[in-house]
């Protein structure tokens, strides 16, 4: 059988409540009788009657009314202060957007300025072209975009035949056919680099 964990005393009733103590000691300090039960406004048992009016308990409705006033008055502060943050957040952001777009180009310019002194230059680029290229073959455009991706289009009779020739440099290696057209005397096949 296991003890119980409380002391003796805890077994007793409870006290009445802080409310409770409240109305009691302000009744007290009016020099009024203290009253049984929970309902401090009205006489016990016996109802008041049409002549006799009961008086009103100003310290139990002031109790009750900050009771009811303090949740709402946190509720009324908190929305205010919601909406304040979202004011601020707003005004920060509009004053905050020309610097990030600013900062954006910025990065942005440095990006392709380091891919463009990375990359070969166009004269270089050309040359391994038409070295890689079939005999057969003429090139008709060169393109670096921004990104340092190259884009190229060829005119041959057979375009695996150009296909496999710019796979045998490495420096070519990596572009693809994209789209061919029919074209004078062969076809026109553009080819690129992927993303």
């Amino acid at each position: 059988m296991v003890a119980d964990p409380r002391p003796a005393d805890d077994m007793a009733q409870p006290g009445p409540s802080l409310v409770g103590q409240i109305v009691a000691a302000a009744r007290r300090s009016r020099g009024l009788a203290p009253t049984a039960g929970v309902d401090a406004t009205f006489p016990a048992k016996s109802p008041p009657r049409a002549e006799q009016r009961t008086p009103i308990d100003r310290v139990g409705a002031a109790v009750a009314l900050m009771l009811i006033a303090a949740p709402l008055a946190v509720w009324i502060d908190a929305a205010w202060l919601t909406q304040r943050a979202r004011t601020a957040t707003e005004t920060l952001s509009r004053q905050a957007a020309p610097i990030a777009a600013a900062r954006a180009d910025a990065t942005l310019a440095r990006q392709q300025l380091g891919t463009a002194w990375t990359q070969p230059t166009t004269g270089t680029t050309i040359e391994a072209i038409a070295r890689a290229l079939p005999a057969d073959a003429a090139l008709l455009r060169v393109e670096r975009r921004t990104t340092g991706l190259l884009s190229i289009e060829v005119a041959a009779p057979d375009p695996d035949r150009v296909s496999a020739a710019l796979r045998r440099d490495p420096a070519l290696a990596g572009l693809r056919a994209v789209s061919q057209t029919p074209g004078d005397g062969g076809m026109r096949v553009t080819l690129e680099q992927p993303r």
